[in-house]
């Protein structure tokens, strides 16, 4: 009888430290170094910083099981390791990141991270230099495997400046070693950002290994081995091939398929690894719009769906621009008047036509839905909208978006938000195709052979999204930005081409703003590319002009 009372004491135990979440699912050591004295890098602290945002605000890491460190020294980071290793007892991913300085021993079979308190020179010239300061790769790899059961993932975004002349043979020139199979311990993932013999980029804002972590793992429904594959293909995509990250897995790779960041969406398919019962709680807002993903936007209280900017953490665009139905419902609250002195292109050169965003006048009775894009706007007007949403929406802060985010958001596919062929291809936007021939353009200059079936603008959302998730940043409607304009912004060739896009400041000294992506009318080939920028007064109203805009947690809350 005694042994039936344990055993049920056992089971009760068991159950009331699962129900009180002491028992963790997933558990990430993240450590990024820029500090080292005689070789410092840029972005390795920003990128696991990102990651760290990442993990918690995308994939719903708690913040006591994700343990984060920057530029730690060798005695801070075995301390930290202990911690983590200890938690990792019980998880069913355990994921390890690093970003900073990486080497290989001189005989090319070991991989060591360096802590900021070692000669990142004096490691490269001597092996003993290295093995006293740098830490085993392999040695924290076999660590974790004997302490847990789970699946083990080690990812290194290391090697960022690489001295040459270590390693034999053709490895001499940088990068860092590879495993053999059999060295690969149990249940384990290793990923190198970059392949033997090359180097891995530090990047601008991100290296583009990390870059393609937080573009990546967000998104639904992949498994783990699934989710680092992509990965490899979005590294190799982003640097035309010139990095190639190396991934190595223990025996079949089976725990990785039955493993996931994210469940799968709700469509009758379940998790192939039930997750532990959870006590659901009401999400603010602000909980809803940290957890958004291409797959799951943020919806806010007029129906705008947000999602991730790839490569800028904590922050929302709106995946589609601006629509006169969301600009309506800030009119009818506000009483704001945005009817005076809207210009149009109609009749030849920008002419007050007595249009506004309630009727742009589009000739042919072009229709101007409550789904299709506002026009008619300003800067200013746009401006007047997020202050308004800011104080509608608890513990958010809405703005137009900076240029930067703009920039991220239409990516780096090619010339064109579509890719690199011209004319556009078929369905690749609302642009002047044959279609615009109403009105002013019936004679007018327009892209031959190319018809998107909108002869002025068209319903947001009509034409494929980016592979971000986001419609219309190229076509449509001229998108207004937050940022001055520069003309040291645009291509030269643009410049020369527009010489009115040298100047920064109206004849009164007002400094012009940004618009980005083309529009229903931009016919020039060069007004197409991604990069353009054309600059206007704040004030200007124009049948071309509308917005989109972001959405981030007010930094209070």
């Amino acid at each position: 009888m005694l042994s039936i009372y344990r055993y049920l004491e056992g089971i009760f135990v068991t159950l009331l430290f699962t129900c009180a979440g002491l028992t963790a699912e997933r558990v990430a050591f993240i450590v990024g170094n820029d500090n080292y004295p005689t070789a410092p890098l840029e972005n390795a602290v920003r990128d696991a910083t990102a990651l760290r945002q990442m993990l918690g605000n995308q994939l719903g890491f708690r913040d006591t099981d994700i343990h984060f460190s920057t530029n730690v020294d060798r005695l801070g980071f075995f301390e930290s390791f202990e911690t983590f290793s200890k938690a990792a007892r019980d998880a069913d991913i355990v994921l390890f990141y690093f970003a900073g300085h990486g080497m290989e021993s001189i005989d090319g079979r070991e991989n060591f991270i360096l802590p900021v308190d070692a000669d990142v020179k004096r490691a490269a010239q001597s092996e003993a230099a290295l093995r006293a300061t740098g830490i085993n790769l392999m040695t924290l790899s076999a660590d974790l495997a004997a302490k847990s059961r789970g699946a083990k993932v080690m990812l290194m975004d290391a090697c960022r400046e690489r001295p040459a002349g270590r390693g034999l043979g053709n490895r001499s020139g940088g990068g860092l070693a590879v495993y053999e199979d059999k060295r690969i311990p149990a249940d384990t993932l290793i990923m190198l950002a970059a392949a033997p013999n090359r180097v891995a980029s530090d990047g601008k804002n991100h290296g583009p290994f990390t870059e393609a972590l937080l573009e990546v793992l967000p998104q639904r429904g992949q498994d783990l081995m699934d989710s680092f594959f992509a990965v490899s293909d979005r590294v190799q995509e982003m640097t035309q091939k010139q990095q190639i990250p190396w991934l190595k897995f223990d025996g079949s790779g089976k725990i990785f398929r039955t493993r996931y960041f994210l469940d799968p969406d709700d469509t009758g398919t379940l998790a192939k690894t039930p997750m532990k019962p959870v006590v659901r709680q009401q999400l603010t807002a602000a909980d809803r719009l940290r957890g958004a993903t291409r797959e799951a936007p943020f919806v806010n209280s007029l129906g705008m769906e947000f999602i991730p900017v790839p490569g800028r953490p904590g922050i929302y665009m709106c995946r589609k621009e601006t629509r006169v139905r969301d600009f309506q419902a800030f009119v009818n609250a506000t009483g704001y008047d945005a009817t005076r002195g809207a210009e149009t292109m109609e009749t030849g050169g920008f002419k007050d036509a007595g249009g506004s965003w309630l009727n742009p006048r589009f000739p042919g009775n072009s229709p101007q839905t409550p789904e299709h894009p506002v026009s008619c706007v300003s800067w200013q007007d746009g401006r007047e909208f997020c202050r308004w949403l800011t104080g509608k929406e608890a513990n958010l802060r809405y703005r137009l978006p900076l240029d930067m985010e703009w920039s991220a958001a239409v990516g780096t596919d090619g010339k064109y938000p579509w890719g690199n062929q011209y004319p556009p291809p078929r369905g690749a936007g609302n642009y002047p195709g044959e279609e615009a021939k109403v009105g002013s353009w019936t004679n007018g200059s327009v892209i031959r052979g190319y018809n998107d079936g909108a002869s002025r603008t068209a319903r947001v959302a009509s034409y494929k999204p980016n592979r971000y998730g986001f419609y219309d940043l190229g076509g449509n409607v001229y998108e207004w930005c937050e940022d001055h304009y520069r003309s040291s912004m645009n291509d030269p060739d643009m410049v020369r081409q527009f010489t009115f896009l040298q100047n920064e400041n109206s004849d009164d000294g007002v400094p012009f703003r940004v618009l980005r992506g083309g529009c229903w009318c931009g016919f020039a080939e060069i007004c197409l590319r991604s990069s353009g920028r054309f600059n206007f007064p704040p004030t200007s109203r124009n049948g071309m002009f509308g917005f989109r805009v972001v959405a981030e947690v007010d930094s209070d809350f």
